[in-house]
């Protein structure tokens, strides 16, 4: 059971409003669609950089959720192509959380397309889901849809969020 989730959208181009985040809204109705009686907050977006990040996911956690999803930051890119966006979501994740799991997604490419993460702290869920509002959209509701099934291993969560998004990506909607 869910009572408290807190969405924390990252990226540059939301936190200057380049981009306007969409993929909040649409997964805090995806999570009081199957917990009603939820609280649902919004964090401030934060930068693409891992310290900001994990501080960030640090302040979360003293409100005791027991849900947290990160927006954004799950690619990879930037490590093979220097001029594509920087990616820290997964990253961040993996040097704050004491165990995680993850799934790696390549795409045709051979380069890093996504890399979910998902992880407990304190009795906090915490989990990465992909910037692309489709891939955002699917992503989380796999990982909703698990936790309303009384699914709380990181290890399944992640691998039901990775089937999610890759059949995105297969099906020719992955960014």
């Amino acid at each position: 059971m869910i009572n408290k989730a807190i969405i924390i959208p990252t990226g540059d181009e939301i936190l200057n409003g380049t981009v306007v985040d969409t993929n909040s809204p649409a997964i805090m109705s995806i999570i009081i669609e199957k917990f009603p009686g939820c609280e649902v907050k919004r964090e401030k977006p934060v930068i693409d950089a891992e310290e900001y990040i994990i501080k960030s996911v640090e302040r979360a956690l003293l409100e005791k959720p027991d849900l947290i999803i990160l927006i954004g930051g799950t690619g990879g890119g930037h490590r093979y192509v220097s001029t594509l966006a920087r990616d820290f979501t997964h990253s961040a994740l993996m040097r704050t959380l004491p165990k995680v799991v993850y799934r790696e997604l390549i795409g045709s490419n051979g380069h890093l397309w996504s890399k979910l993460v998902c992880g407990e702290k304190g009795g906090c869920i915490i989990a990465n889901v992909p910037g692309p509002y489709e891939e955002a959209i699917e992503t989380a509701r796999a990982l909703i849809e698990c936790i309303n099934d009384g699914v709380e291993d990181p290890e399944i969560l992640v691998n039901e969020a990775a089937r999610a998004l890759k059949k995105i990506y297969l099906a020719g909607g992955g960014s």
